[in-house]
């Protein structure tokens, strides 16, 4: 798990993904133009920062990775288990598709997804040359947002579950994701007890979005998941949060390219 720095930008990368030479990362929250409360390298404009911000910090980002800030597929990410397939970059000015997935083949685009709490999740089959990116809130989580990304991997690329490389990136932890009632009996409905999922402390219930996602993948065939174990609320100086910041926060991104 190295901490890069280029140009002004510090982003975290996974060791395998650096082994098969995919430019990729985690974007920590330095280093761009936005001001207090999104500061500074935040990714959305839906939180109330400008275009201006976001479209810099995003060239900002492309600059780091040394790839076109024109390459570039978004998506209006709405907690579901929807995955769209990135044949080029989304053009700016152009509505976004609403999904939390994207998969690509294509050497022209870099998928770039944005976070502040939920689970992200990149992909990259080296046997297939196919790379993927995810969004992981507890209702992606739970609708299959996960299983769906690789349902499309295999369908439409023809990649095998064994040959598929996943990296679990900064995420809040087990032990500040409270969740209700409601929701936990869905958690109940989806995974075993002996998943550990669920943490009942008194009369409170936490859920680990990360291992929950692991447990999916694993399940799916993936021999290679790797986790990143960090919690954006305990390290709000690096992360955007939502939760840890009341919802006045900025998005941080997750971009990968072949």
């Amino acid at each position: 798990m190295p901490i890069r720095q280029s140009k002004g930008i510090t982003f975290l990368t996974s060791n395998v993904l650096e082994f098969y030479k995919i430019k990729h990362g985690f974007f920590m929250r330095h280093g761009g133009t936005s001001p207090f409360p999104w500061k500074s390298l935040n990714m959305a404009t839906s939180v109330g920062d400008t275009r201006e911000n976001v479209i810099e910090n995003r060239k900002r980002i492309a600059d780091s990775l040394q790839i076109s800030q024109f390459s570039f597929y978004d998506l209006w990410q709405v907690h579901s288990n929807e995955v769209v397939i990135a044949e080029k970059p989304r053009p700016r000015g152009k509505s976004h598709v609403q999904a939390d997935a994207i998969v690509s083949n294509k050497l022209t685009v870099a998928l770039l997804m944005q976070f502040a709490d939920c689970v992200p999740m990149l992909f990259y089959d080296p046997e297939r040359k196919v790379i993927a990116s995810a969004h992981a809130g507890w209702k992606g989580t739970l609708s299959g947002i996960a299983s769906e990304t690789i349902k499309v991997m295999e369908e439409i690329f023809k990649c095998e579950p064994k040959n598929i490389i996943s990296v679990i990136g900064p995420s809040i932890c087990r032990d500040h994701y409270e969740i209700g009632i409601d929701v936990a009996a869905e958690v109940k409905s989806v995974f075993k007890p002996e998943e550990n999922i669920l943490t009942f402390i008194k009369e409170r219930i936490f859920m680990d979005l990360p291992a929950a996602n692991k447990s999916i993948l694993e399940k799916l065939g993936l021999k290679n998941v790797e986790m990143m174990e960090i919690c954006t609320l305990c390290n709000k100086e690096d992360w955007f949060t939502h939760r840890g910041e009341n919802g006045m926060t900025g998005r941080f991104a997750s971009v990968i390219t072949l």
